[in-house]
């Protein structure tokens, strides 16, 4: 096993008691992960079956991976789930007995089956918390100076988090201000100062938790505790799951400051923290405001970029020369609105019915308590393709002028 510890790096767990925890943590996010999905239809058969699964938009054709099938109508995805649930459990039998080889092997699989899940076979089920634990269980079971790189990365999250939030949404605090409830606890006319003050602390006060200043770090700490406690109102256990073990960790009792490690030795870590920008960056590049178009919007942290609302209109055009209408309109704040999702739906529909000849769509959108905006308005969406990393000119951005189709009412957190 000697070759297995070297490739990983396993002698880094062996001999540091917070990767114990870590190790601990990462197997506490991978449970309440696939007790999340355990029923979700959206990675089965049945997904493809019935129209309702999404692929990538760099993988539009996930549909050839799907094939496992959940309760009532088979059992083979509780199977996959049971069998990563009895590997978890020896992983931890393992960990308890400081075998971290073969602690390390048992939970590979976990690792393996839900990156595939949230970046090949679904487009729809993942959430930022996916990313937190894919990058730092990577970090965790494969990189040399594994503590240092859990740190960075870890700040990195709240730093690229809030480049996302530099936008009225945010600045203006009218994200939480556009719905009925308000942001929890705290009055309306406050809202922009809590606002601002989570922008700052995590373009700045995120770093201190670096710090060898004790001070300064357990003034961070301490913000960013209470800070996933209460956002835990809104978002529930998952996120603060995957997080708040992580920081507590790696900045809390056991905190000691970590140098940055030799460049040379360091190299894959380095290339990790620059993809993290790089993804982060994709949605940037892409012309016009992402929170509009929400082209590339879902390749970095994307949670609370805006407050959406839209309406999806279809005209079906069929070969005897019928006509079938149909609307949708998201009500929840944290439906995303993006064209793609609804497109990626409506080209399937196009594909599948050979008595379909065209289908006109209209889509409407509205940020932030802001007007809706005509941005797609096609004769025909079953001509239409898209493209994954750069701007599709069938969306409109702001800089098109968009027709205003009228105001939204107040909408709900779901």
């Amino acid at each position: 096993m000697d070759w297995y510890r070297r490739l990983f790096s396993v002698n880094e767990i062996e001999e540091n008691k917070v990767l114990w925890l870590m190790f601990g943590a990462t197997i506490l996010s991978y449970f309440a992960a696939f007790n999340s999905w355990f029923y979700q239809n959206a990675t089965t058969l049945d997904a493809y079956l019935d129209g309702s699964y999404i692929c990538w938009p760099y993988f539009q054709s996930c549909e050839k991976f799907l094939f496992l099938r959940t309760l009532p109508e088979g059992y083979s995805q509780p199977f996959i789930y049971m069998l990563l649930f009895g590997l978890i459990f020896l992983s931890v039998y393992f960990a308890l007995k400081k075998d971290w080889v073969r602690a390390h092997m048992a939970i590979f699989p976990s690792f393996v089956w839900h990156a595939f899940t949230i970046f090949i076979l679904t487009f729809g089920i993942s959430g930022n918390y996916d990313y937190y634990l894919f990058f730092l269980a990577f970090i965790l079971l494969f990189l040399p100076h594994k503590e240092f790189f859990l740190k960075l990365t870890l700040v990195l999250f709240y730093f690229t988090a809030a480049t996302i939030k530099i936008h009225e949404g945010w600045v203006l605090g009218t994200y939480f201000s556009a719905l009925k409830t308000g942001l929890p606890i705290f009055p309306d006319w406050s809202i922009p100062i809590w606002t601002n003050l989570v922008i700052f602390m995590q373009i700045v006060g995120a770093w201190f938790l670096l710090s060898a200043n004790k001070f300064l770090q357990r003034t961070a700490l301490v913000f960013f505790v209470a800070f996933h406690l209460y956002s835990g109102l809104l978002v529930g256990y998952r996120y603060p799951t995957t997080v708040l073990p992580s920081i507590l960790i790696l900045f809390g009792p056991m905190f000691k400051y970590t140098p940055p490690p030799p460049f040379r030795s360091s190299v894959l870590g380095w290339i990790l923290v620059v993809l993290i920008f790089v993804a982060q960056s994709i949605s940037i590049l892409i012309p016009g405001d992402v929170k509009m178009t929400m082209e590339g919007n879902k390749y970095g942290l994307y949670m609370f970029e805006a407050n959406h609302q839209c309406i999806s209109s279809t005209d079906i055009y069929y070969t005897d020369g019928s006509i079938q209408s149909i609307e949708k309109q998201s009500e929840s704040s944290r439906s995303r609105c993006d064209p793609y999702s609804y497109w990626f739906r409506i080209k399937t529909a196009c594909e599948r019915d050979k008595e379909v000849e065209s289908i006109a769509w209209t889509f409407d959108h509205s940020i932030n308590g802001g007007t809706f905006v005509r941005i797609v308005d096609v004769e025909d969406a079953c001509a239409l393709k898209y493209k994954p990393f750069s701007h599709n000119e069938w969306i409109k951005t702001i800089e098109d002028n968009p027709e205003i189709m009228g105001l939204p009412v107040e909408n709900v957190y779901d």
